[in-house]
Order: structure tokens, then sequence, then C-alpha cells
């Protein structure tokens, strides 16, 4: 299946792109991008255990289904104030 990435903020900084775009086996899970993710951009391993990823208003859980079409958001750590 084949999906979008969008990263913001410093990453989009880091891996030099507004927009990815990536194939990945039916059925992939947001583990499974992940790992894919941090494997192709090293520059993403100092934010292996803070990364964010959403769906829309929804954000997504390790385990969480993957469709095709999806556009999903890659967002560091942030916090409020």
């Amino acid at each position: 299946m084949r999906l979008t990435v969008k990263p913001f903020a410093q990453l989009r900084e880091r891996l030099g792109t507004e927009a990815l775009e990536l194939e990945l086996p039916a059925g992939a899970t947001v583990a499974e991008l992940l790992e894919r993710l941090l494997a192709e951009h090293p520059a993403l391993a100092p934010f292996r255990e803070s990364l964010l990823l959403a769906r829309g208003a929804e954000m997504l859980e390790p385990g969480s289904a993957l469709a095709e079409g999806d556009t999903v958001a890659l967002y560091p750590p942030f916090s409020g104030g």
C-alpha cells in the first residue's frame, strides 16, 4: 500500500523534504512504518522514543493499522506552557 508521511518542524529540516511517499505491505502498522523510517533516515534516530504520529486529528499508537492512501503527520516531541 502507498502512503504519505509529512514531517513537521525540526523533522522536516532533518529530512530535507515536506513529504515522503512510501510503499508498505498491506496491513502494516505504525510500528512497522516507524521502523522503516528509522532504517531509511538515520537523522530521525535521536527522536526514536518520542516521535508522534497522527492521521487527521487522531494520534496513532504503534499497533494502529495503516491504510492505502493514508497521510500520516510526523511530529517531534512538544510541550505546552
